[in-house]
């Protein structure tokens, strides 16, 4: 009983404690992502050496048991310790790779079965050329003598603290990269079309908001392109600082470009004008910051507080593209959908670099795939507004040029659209009818009825004459009781039927207030003829007609001869 009892007792200390010495890394197998085979130490010093760190016990290593090593933000530099398996009879090479792009430094050494030292060391802090393939991540190339190899690692950085090392063949990783170079290439040349596109847009409209959008886009490429090491690689080889500083100034220009968008495409100076200026504010207060953190704090207070940055201003703009769409702004539905995406992307990649969520690749890339959709919606909304914007517009220009009362075309709308009418008549040696009437004593209806009841029968004959002419007809109320229809592809006598036609309707109308008003309508007509040089000489033979239907008695129709001008 007592043996059992002990053997039970080995039995549960081995597995809590059996992966203190994980497995020897195979070689004869790709190899991602091994966090799990680590054993990891950290030097609150950043300054031991290697022949310090040999000296520790396994005692002072703990194993790493994700697949990769998250620590947030740290001054702290840890070393790392696995072995490696060679089972063949040869050297393998070996390629190590460590992601993300923006790590500082990597110090490493291998020490062969036969207890030979090779070290290397890269990163970010270092030129581009020295490395051993000409990638965005750091990478080291080692051949490994048959047997078990131990590899130290020392990795420093100043950015939030993450590590992904993976031992691969050349063939194996350039086979995965051409999968990535070919998602790059989608992604980077789709965000460069939809730039241009919207930079061409804004040299065509003059819209601010397409500017700002231009930048937002132009910021989250810079920003991306240099965490992700692109810029490094064919950019900044050279200048490893600039690289460097490049990461978090792009956050910071990032985060102001998406408030100024924001504010534009919201259009807050005019709707909500507190909230436009606590956003200015917070502008402000981004860049102050920005300079402030780079001078007192240096590099790493400057990344750590663009990425909380981040997320408040993502959650920032959310807020106040929901704030905006609540109020009845109708061009807020689709920016607050890309709204969304973006703050849900940027929150889950803050908190998995700032060790709060288990380090994925999807929750790494979040902030990217948040941002797509985000770029995605952000495109429709910019349409959508344009679309708000035109039926504006066009509703604007349409009340400028329709009367109030009658819903018939004005004195204003009749100059523009008499002029074409007329141009195109003279161009295709078309006909063209004018027809001009007005309410029979008008004046005696409003001083004995009111100017309501003169209102009410204005409006009366405004829907009459829109009910009874051509889709391609134009009426006008040229002020007073004063009316004018033009008839394109219409001679006089035809003129004078649509002309009675209105007469009868306007004489047979009853105002249901005052069923005992007669309303009746005299008329003028006149047909285009070679003499009329211009549009408002037809029309004043229009405007004799009537003078002559008023002068015969009124509620009749008058047509000037065109056979008897000279």
């Amino acid at each position: 009983m007592q043996k059992t009892i002990i053997l039970l007792l080995l039995f549960c200390f081995s597995l809590l404690y059996g992966n203190v010495h994980p497995k020897a890394i195979d070689l004869s197998v790709p190899n991602y992502a091994i966090g799990q085979s680590l054993l990891e130490y950290e030097d609150t010093t950043a300054s031991m050496t290697l022949p310090e760190v040999r000296q520790l016990t396994t005692d002072n290593f703990k194993p790493q048991n994700n697949t990769v090593a998250s620590h947030s933000f740290t001054n702290s530099a840890f070393w790392y310790q696995f072995k490696v398996l060679n089972k063949e009879n040869r050297s393998l090479p070996r390629y190590m790779f460590f992601e993300p792009a923006w790590i500082d430094s990597v110090n490493i050494t291998v020490i062969s079965p036969h207890g030979q030292l090779n070290t290397y060391q890269g990163g970010n802090i270092y030129p581009y050329s020295e490395r051993e393939m000409d990638h965005y991540l750091t990478n080291f190339k080692h051949d490994f003598e048959p047997g078990i190899s131990t590899v130290y690692l020392q990795v420093k950085t100043r950015d939030p603290f993450i590590v992904s090392l993976s031992i691969l063949e050349e063939s194996v990783f350039l086979a995965e990269q051409s999968k990535e170079s070919l998602y790059i290439g989608l992604i980077y040349g789709g965000i460069a079309a939809m730039l241009l596109y919207n930079l061409f847009l804004f040299f065509g409209i003059k819209q601010r908001y397409y500017l700002y959008y231009v930048l937002y886009l132009g910021a989250f490429f810079v920003m991306n392109a240099s965490y992700n090491g692109y810029t490094f690689m064919f950019l900044l080889g050279d200048h490893p600082a600039v690289q460097n500083w490049l990461q978090s100034i792009a956050i910071y220009a990032f985060s102001v470009t998406a408030l100024l968008f924001s504010s534009s495409f919201l259009n807050l100076s005019k709707y909500h004008k507190r909230l436009y200026k606590i956003t200015s504010y917070l502008i402000f207060l981004i860049i102050v910051m920005a300079l402030l953190s780079a001078y007192m704090g240096g590099y790493h207070y400057h990344v750590m507080y663009s990425i909380i940055l981040v997320m408040f201003v993502s959650i920032y703009i959310f807020a106040m593209a929901l704030f905006s769409w609540l109020r009845g702004n109708r061009s807020a539905r689709f920016f607050l959908l890309g709204a969304a995406s973006g703050l849900i992307g940027a929150i889950i990649t803050a908190l998995t670099v700032l060790s709060f969520i288990p380090f994925t690749y999807v929750t790494y890339k979040a902030n990217d795939f948040g941002m797509y959709i985000d770029i995605i919606l952000l495109s429709l909304a910019l349409s959508d507004r344009m679309k708000i914007t035109l039926e504006k517009k066009l509703i604007a220009e349409k009340a400028a040029k329709t009367d109030i009362i009658t819903g018939l075309f004005n004195r204003r709308a009749y100059y523009e659209i008499s002029e074409m009418e007329y141009q195109r008549l003279i161009r295709h040696k078309r006909i063209l009818s004018v027809m001009m009437f007005d309410i029979d004593h008008f004046k005696h209806i409003n001083d004995n009825y009111g100017h309501s009841t003169g209102d009410k029968v204005l409006k009366s004959v405004g829907s009459i004459v829109k009910n009874l002419i051509r889709e391609h007809d134009y009426a006008f109320r040229m002020g007073g009781d004063e009316f004018l229809v033009l008839l394109p592809e219409t001679n006089d006598e035809q003129a004078s039927i649509l002309a009675e036609r209105i007469r009868k309707a306007i004489e047979n109308y009853t105002l249901e207030e005052n069923p005992k008003l007669v309303i009746t309508a005299s008329f003028g007509i006149a047909q285009y003829t070679q003499k009329d040089t211009c549009i408002e000489k037809l029309t004043r033979r229009a405007d004799e007609a009537l003078y002559q239907a008023k002068k015969a008695g009124r509620n009749r129709i008058e047509i000037i001869d065109r056979f008897a001008i000279v």
